[in-house]
């Protein structure tokens, strides 16, 4: 290694004193390696470039031929980049490139889980900064996978291991809590919200609700107190109730609305890339702009480097005076938005249905959806009456 970074060439000797030659250099300090014979009389060695000069004295008195069969090592190989601007320009930005994504984390391997969401562990991390291309130091990543631990429900353990570019998410799943059961009480199905059964299904117990019945939180649905043959056993009821939950938002409807214009105003960025990530951006003058007429330079032929010119425009931002129905479509669409979020991702909406109603002076948009959810869980039966 170190010979070749100070350089060295490989001479070749021809005559009958090469053997008392190699001599001479090994008591002159010169340090020879890799010393073959190509022939009779003929002895090939690598030394350093820089003792080459010191060969001249060293033959005096001796009967034979020296010359130069190769050069090599890292001046030589500078000296060749030199002369070709392009490549030892993309070659140092190739490994700058290298060096700087190096830093960074670019793939997230989540273990493979039954009951943990990957998309939900992808999601919490990109809150707290850790995504591709994130510089991530061991603080971060130990507060970031406590943090993960505490927040989802069904993971024991989470663990972030850094292995150079890569992000590897351990998950130990939590044991899913059983019922507690006892010998001394049944357990019935209860309806967790207020709603209108839909549909039932008994699988163990005696049905209470049958469907088109209006149902509120805490009625039973299913019991585990069944009579047979004249005789009452308790046990454990289980099924599937299904009802129609009404959710409801409303929002008022806005006189202004603040909207987005482009102005005449651009500027050009320039985008580095190596491989295709992103590796410098130039930001315009702009707080808000929109990137728009994208044209792509590569940068030399044989290196994967492009810089791409872009045209920003500015974005600009006004105040208008909406009409009456503008107005109502605005306050509409934003109530419906609220509503849609209340629904469980589970649940199945049946029918969305919209007004703007009068209230206190002000116009009101009122949205209601009708969405069918199970809303059964198991509840120790309570003995009261």
């Amino acid at each position: 290694m170190w010979q070749f970074i100070k350089g060295y060439v490989i001479i070749q000797i021809e005559g009958l004193s090469a053997a008392a030659f190699l001599r001479r250099m090994t008591a002159a300090g010169i340090r020879v390696s890799h010393v073959t014979g190509p022939g009779p009389g003929t002895v090939r060695c690598s030394i350093p470039v820089k003792r080459f000069f010191a060969l001249r004295r060293l033959k005096r008195g001796l009967s034979l031929r020296i010359h130069i069969v190769s050069r090599g090592g890292l001046p030589f190989l500078l000296r060749k980049l030199w002369r070709r601007p392009v490549l030892w320009i993309g070659t140092t930005v190739l490994f700058g490139a290298m060096a700087f994504m190096s830093t960074r984390i670019w793939i997230i391997r989540i273990d493979e889980t039954k009951r943990v969401d990957p998309d939900e562990i992808l999601t919490l991390l990109d809150e707290r900064g850790i995504r591709p291309g994130a510089y991530l130091s061991g603080p971060i990543l130990i507060t970031a996978a406590n943090d993960l631990s505490a927040q989802i429900r069904d993971a024991a353990w989470i663990g972030l291991d850094r292995e150079g570019i890569m992000l590897k998410v351990s998950v130990v799943e939590a044991i899913p809590a059983s019922p507690k059961k006892t010998d001394r009480a049944p357990y019935d199905v209860v309806a967790e919200k207020d709603g209108v059964v839909t549909g039932i299904r008994v699988m163990r117990g005696q049905a209470r609700v049958a469907a088109g019945d209006r149902v509120r939180a805490g009625d039973v649905l299913i019991s585990g107190t069944v009579e047979r043959n004249g005789s009452i056993v308790e046990q454990s009821a289980d099924g599937t109730v299904t009802a129609a939950i009404v959710y409801r938002a409303e929002a008022e409807l806005p006189e202004r609305v603040t909207e987005a214009y482009e102005t005449d105003e651009t500027e050009t960025v320039r985008v580095l890339r190596v491989c295709g990530r992103e590796i410098l951006r130039m930001k315009p003058g702009f707080e808000h702009y929109r990137l728009t007429d994208a044209r792509t330079i590569a940068i030399g032929s044989l290196l994967p480097v492009t810089v791409e010119i872009v045209t920003a425009r500015e974005i600009a931002f006004r105040e208008r005076t909406l009409s009456e129905e503008e107005a109502e479509q605005l306050a509409l669409m934003r109530a419906r938005e609220q509503a849609y979020a209340a629904v469980p991702k589970d649940a199945a909406i049946v029918n969305t249905y919209g007004t703007v109603r009068e209230r206190d002076g002000k116009r009101i948009a009122v949205v209601t959806v009708t969405a069918e959810e199970i809303i059964g869980r198991t509840e120790e039966a309570s003995h009261d009456g």
